[in-house]
């Protein structure tokens, strides 16, 4: 986790370049569209995602403070095949690549915290990948579903996580159908490895971390 020093110096570089608004539900970015500029997430959250030939939406990447993204167009010049919409409205800065990949030249403390954020999420795709080729669509949402929580879980007891996400948006993430999603949660919640609540669904973190050796 990045610490209070390198937070202020991502935040003051960032800060020299004009701050915009956007509302929950844009595209900011299309596939096979260069990115107008690295995009610095000041509040709100982003969502990296593909879709497929059969038209099915599969979630890649979601974005949080103090991300700033796409890297991999910055450093590397990859083509950009991937859509990037708001799922919350946003608050973002828009600085120019070259400038940002200059910035981290001049600072390898905030470089190498970015990788390993960039590990960190490397890890968690190689680990889908496993998970997914074990074909089993209990394994997969349970991932799904530890993802969501180590992100953007409240506490809500002992061993207890509270997440609030749709059942589309999990089926995008887990590659499953919407069918799926809905039939697999209710197996859990007669195991007690989940209930479902008016407020989101609580997890047993613990339980469903040994169902699938987490």
């Amino acid at each position: 986790m990045a610490t209070v020093k390198i937070l202020d110096k991502i935040n003051d570089f960032f800060d020299e370049y004009e701050k915009k608004t956007i509302s929950k539900g844009t595209i900011i970015t299309f596939a096979h569209e260069d990115p107008k500029a690295i995009t610095h997430l000041i509040d709100g959250v982003i969502e990296q995602y593909d879709i497929t030939p059969e038209g099915n939406k599969v979630t890649v990447n979601i974005f949080k403070p103090p991300a700033f993204f796409p890297m991999s167009w910055a450093i590397n010049k990859t083509p950009n095949t991937y859509f990037f919409a708001t799922l919350t409205d946003v608050e973002v800065h828009y600085a120019p690549a070259d400038k940002v990949v200059a910035f981290l030249e001049k600072n390898p403390d905030v470089t190498m915290d970015l990788l390993s954020r960039l590990y960190k999420g490397t890890d968690a795709l190689l680990r889908r990948l496993v998970i997914a080729a074990s074909g089993m669509a209990s394994n997969r949402l349970i991932f799904e579903l530890l993802i969501e929580s180590y992100r953007f879980g409240e506490s809500v007891g002992e061993n207890e996580m509270l997440i609030k996400i749709k059942q589309g948006n999990l089926a995008a993430r887990s590659g499953l159908a919407r069918e799926t999603v809905s039939r697999e949660l209710h197996k859990l919640e007669r195991g007690q490895f989940l209930s479902m609540t008016k407020r989101g669904i609580v997890l047993n973190i613990a339980e469903l971390e040994q169902q699938i050796g987490a």
